[in-house]
């Protein structure tokens, strides 16, 4: 069978997986688009450049690739990093192979590098779920035992408080405990929220006009603190598929969590636009992008991988379950939420639904 001229070059240019090749001296001398995509250089200013030069003689990809070239043996990378040009470390694998002359000698490398990126977030929500899982068994169990007495407790209250009367000088302890039980019966409808399936009113909604609705109720709250609130919405965007009080419960907790990170004052930016690129790397989906950006203290690194898991939480006295619950919403719409931080500069949550065309 004779295969078709360039039949080759079409099928490494097709590959999702970043190929890289260089020649005995580690010049560069195959970069596919992938390649491009991966390490943000094209090929134009790839092909023909050391390997060590564009990449960095540091970095584990080149270690790799020299070690294959001395001693002609291949290597393999289950579990790298790639510190790309934007700031951005991407989880990593690679193959680096010898490319072989017809008598057996080295004659260049080839390197195969796939972006773990999706993968890792997937089995991140793996782990999630099985946390959420857990947690939601037991916020069943725990809501059941405690309802009865909560509610024997509350009537107990109601009777003191109809007995002492007006002016009475237990009046102000009695209305602490009926706060205190309101309290602790949100936290368990919050558990819950997380344990049950949440049931969704699917309708068309003009993301526009809810932002703008819950802008309106913290203004206010914004003039006091000196917080500028920017919007920037896309004139285009349709409306987008979703439960309109639901996607509410998730705008108004990142509103309030921008606003509470800022209280000397800045900008609170709300955008919405069509992204030009997705965080669903494996589907085609069209995607609205929701974002709300903050110039707080930003969240700590060694929190930000875990700022949507039940119980994690910045805040003196939070919960830590309202990232959680607006995760779970979104995840309920086949969207995703992403956070991106950086301490001392900001926050930014983005979150994508998904809309018909």
């Amino acid at each position: 069978m004779t295969l078709p001229a360039g039949y080759y070059e079409r099928l490494i240019a097709s590959l999702p997986d970043a190929v890289v090749a260089v020649d005995r001296t580690g010049q560069i001398i195959l970069w596919n688009p992938a390649a491009e995509a991966l390490f943000d250089r094209s090929a134009t200013r790839a092909l023909g450049r050391p390997v060590g030069e564009l990449l960095g003689p540091g970095s584990q990809i080149v270690r790799d690739i020299r070690g294959v070239l001395a001693s002609g043996e291949s290597r393999l990378l289950a579990d790298g990093e790639l510190e790309r040009r934007d700031g951005r470390t991407l989880p990593i694998s690679l193959v680096a192979s010898p490319l072989l002359s017809h008598d057996g000698a080295v004659t260049g490398v080839v390197a195969i590098v796939r972006d773990l990126s999706r993968l890792k977030q997937l089995e991140d929500e793996v782990r999630r779920g099985e946390r959420l899982s857990a947690l939601g068994g037991m916020a069943v169990g725990i809501a059941h035992e405690l309802r009865n007495p909560l509610g024997a407790i509350r009537g107990a209250a109601q009777l003191l408080r109809r007995e002492a009367g007006p002016g009475s000088p237990w009046e102000q302890h009695v209305e602490v405990m009926f706060r205190e039980i309101d309290r602790v019966n949100r936290i368990m409808e919050q558990l819950l929220d997380l344990a049950r399936p949440i049931p969704l009113n699917i309708v068309p909604v003009n993301l526009a006009q809810l932002l703008d609705r819950i802008l309106l109720l913290h203004e206010e709250i914004g003039r006091e603190q000196s917080v500028q609130i920017v919007r920037h919405y896309d004139p285009s965007l349709p409306p987008v598929p979703g439960d309109e009080d639901r996607l509410a419960q998730v705008f108004l907790n990142l509103v309030k969590n921008g606003l509470e990170a800022m209280p000397g004052g800045g900008a609170l930016t709300i955008a919405t636009r069509l992204p030009l690129t997705s965080p669903f790397e494996t589907t085609q989906r069209a995607l609205v992008e929701v974002q709300v950006r903050d110039e707080g203290e930003g969240i700590a690194p060694e929190l930000l991988d875990r700022v949507f898991d039940p119980f994690v939480t910045t805040k003196t006295g939070g919960l830590g379950l309202g990232l959680a619950i607006a995760h779970r919403i979104i995840e309920e719409h086949q969207g995703a939420i992403t956070v991106e931080s950086h301490p001392g500069k900001g926050t930014a949550f983005s979150c994508f639904l998904p809309f018909k065309r």
